[in-house]
């Protein structure tokens, strides 16, 4: 019989020690990884597809490409666009509904994080 993911080594790399001593930083790059892997996070615009981006501020990017000059964010286009959370507070949601066997319910998400739905 197979083994459960969740008692396999694999699901055992990060644990909720860790989250919790993330830096804001780090839990930001492990977004950016997540967004762009093949690029190693080097950023890409989403909408064109242009490998040449400028940084307008620390979170917020623009397409470089004349006819598009889409403005976008590491979190653009996702679940956690608009949002206004902190990266870690986003990544420990996403640790804990991960890391149930059956997902994590809206509400005990709400209080684990103290955020609204």
């Amino acid at each position: 019989m197979a083994q459960h993911f969740l008692l396999s080594p694999a699901a055992r790399d990060m644990s909720a020690l860790d989250v919790a001593r993330m830096r804001e930083a780090t839990a930001y790059k492990l977004f950016r990884l997540a967004r762009w892997p093949e690029t190693d996070g080097k950023t890409y615009c989403p909408d064109c597809g242009n490998l040449r981006c400028y940084e307008m501020s620390r979170t917020r990017f623009e397409c470089s490409e004349r006819q598009c000059r889409k403005v976008f964010t590491v979190t653009s286009g996702t679940v956690f666009a608009s949002r206004k959370l902190p990266f870690k507070k986003m990544v420990f949601a996403i640790w804990l509904s991960a890391n149930s066997v059956k997902g994590k319910a809206a509400r005990h998400r709400q209080i684990s994080l103290t955020c609204t739905y």
